[in-house]
């Protein structure tokens, strides 16, 4: 090789020093053999080869972001609002991500705050009392209840992908707190036609130095004023948090980095559903036509006379929409009569419509018999595979709504609270903001979610005797999964034991199932029967 060829300085110093002249050629020859580095292997997903020469996505500008951005959330808009599939998806996800509306359950951290457990236990049912009184005043239009609120938040984040709430405050006689909630379209968030240009600004929020929502502008058009290009004037700036309260809760499921607005989770198979519909519509319209049976009679020359009519009358030619259901429509001499009939839908409908839809179903996190609603081919094992993988996308969304929003409203109504003496605080306990560590230990606590549903409810009810039994479940967490909370379910049975003796009545206690001697494969077979 050229590169490991001795040149005139090696020949010099070999002369001088073979020993170092030896040396200086094995070092050339290592740096000759590292002098290039391995490439790696060829992939395919970068080339421009066959079927992906075509196939070269762009990366929207800052400028051109917000008109795609738009442009997605008003079809998501449309599909959860003509699509019955795409509703189901929806509908599916916000039912058993919000359902009846999450409930805090207070646990103060007793020890931290220097009380006793009932103290800390009378504290906790006074705080969750308040919090029922708020959730019946949380909207500023005094027209849904909180729980309402959370649902239509939930429902807004998988449609347009993320929700907005302002924090505003009544000052009304006839209230009991004065934090309302005041919920907006995710539209109105948007950058105004005059700083389209600021570079801090990107579809309508506000952002810091490191990226973070520092407010929002929020659009106030005229009536019979659309969204788009409208300037400043027409704006409202809303600081994201004022002090240690939030002024603008706007949530979304970030599911990338540098991200600031929401994507819906129609997204990735909006055309599908869209390519659905319309399939589904065209082979309606054929069933339609073909459901009609109209027949075309030919007439004999000699029944029109000279002029072309019936009765010495001129005949009228009219081409217009003449076919309707079970009508006999008369043709011209010469014209052979016929059934208008069609093979639709082909014999694959069904097949092709499935695997589309599951597809499709997919997209969203969820199983096909979800969305279609449709359990004819389901048993025993397959719902409980998919229920059990359904649900924990179930519980990431809950915990992702936990997190950032519940978690933010909690202080302040417990805050609110506090200074309204409605909480049972115990004389010489620490204040609710003294330090970082005292509030945490006041606001400790967990909320409880829709409950799952079961399957099989006597063999769940042997699984949950068996977990209390070895000691690796509790009474409360069973109860949380359920959607209620063991305290208040203590609470009522003690209320019906004292109306029993009272009213002189006996309860047996239900005695414990037989055990049944067959194994867990054949018991799946019988369900799967």
């Amino acid at each position: 090789m050229d590169s490991v060829r001795p040149n005139f300085l090696d020949r010099l110093v070999s002369y001088v020093s073979p020993v170092a002249g030896a040396r200086r050629m094995h070092a050339r020859y290592c740096m000759a053999a590292a002098n290039g580095l391995v490439a790696g292997a060829r992939r395919m997903s970068g080339g421009h080869d066959g079927t992906l020469a075509n196939w070269d996505p762009r990366r929207d500008q800052r400028l051109s972001e917000s008109l795609s951005f738009d442009k997605a959330m008003v079809r998501a808009e449309s599909l959860a609002s003509n699509d019955g599939h795409a509703a189901s998806c929806v509908d599916a996800l916000a039912l058993n991500v919000a359902g009846p509306g999450l409930r805090p359950q207070s646990y103060p951290d007793a020890a931290t705050l220097g009380i006793t457990e009932e103290q800390a236990a009378d504290f906790a049912e006074s705080a969750e009392r308040a919090w029922g009184l708020w959730c019946k005043e949380a909207d500023a239009a005094e027209t849904l209840h909180f729980d309402d609120l959370q649902y239509q938040a939930v429902r807004s984040m998988f449609v347009t992908g993320e929700f907005l709430h302002l924090t505003l405050w009544r000052e009304d006689p006839e209230r009991t707190f004065g934090l309302c909630l005041q919920a907006l379209h995710p539209a109105r968030l948007r950058t105004p036609g005059d700083m389209q240009s600021r570079t801090d600004i990107r579809n309508g929020v506000h952002l810091g130095e490191y990226g973070q929502p520092k407010g929002y502008l929020i659009a106030n058009p005229p009536e019979n004023m659309g969204l788009s290009g409208l300037t400043s004037a027409y704006f409202q700036y809303v600081p994201r948090k004022t002090g240690h309260r939030w002024n603008c809760l706007h949530r979304f499921h970030s599911s990338m980095p540098e991200e600031v607005r929401g994507t819906s989770i129609l997204s990735p198979a909006m055309k599908q559903f869209r390519d659905l519909a319309d399939y589904v519509d065209y082979e309606l319209v054929g069933a339609l036509i073909a459901a009609s049976f109209t027949v075309f009679v030919e007439t004999p020359v000699d029944m029109l006379n000279s002029n072309g009519g019936f009765g010495g009358e001129a005949a009228t030619m009219d081409y217009g929409p003449q076919i309707q259901p079970g009508t006999m429509t008369v043709g011209q001499a010469g014209h052979k009569p016929h059934i208008i009939s069609s093979a639709r839908p082909g014999p694959t409908f069904d097949a092709f419509y499935e695997r589309v839809l599951r597809a499709a179903a997919a997209s969203t996190g969820q199983p096909y018999e979800m969305v279609a609603k449709d359990f004819s081919k389901t048993n025993y094992s397959s719902a409980r595979a998919a229920l059990l993988e359904v649900w924990k996308l179930h519980t990431l969304y809950q915990d992702w709504f936990i997190r950032g929003y519940l978690n933010c409203l909690w202080p302040m109504v417990l805050e609110e609270a506090w200074l309204r003496g409605l909480l049972t605080v115990p004389a010489g306990a620490p204040g609710l903001w003294d330090s970082p560590l005292i509030t945490r230990a006041w606001l400790s606590g967990v909320w409880t979610r829709p409950p799952r549903g079961q399957i099989d409810p006597v063999k769940e009810r042997e699984a949950e005797a068996l977990g209390l039994a070895s000691m690796t479940d509790t009474r409360t967490a069973i109860c949380h999964g359920r959607g209620t909370d063991f305290e208040t379910l203590a609470k009522t049975r003690q209320r019906e034991e004292l109306l029993l003796q009272r009213l002189n009545l006996k309860t047996e206690t239900p005695a414990a199932p037989p055990a049944v001697g067959k194994d867990d494969a054949s018991q799946e077979n019988e369900h799967d029967q």
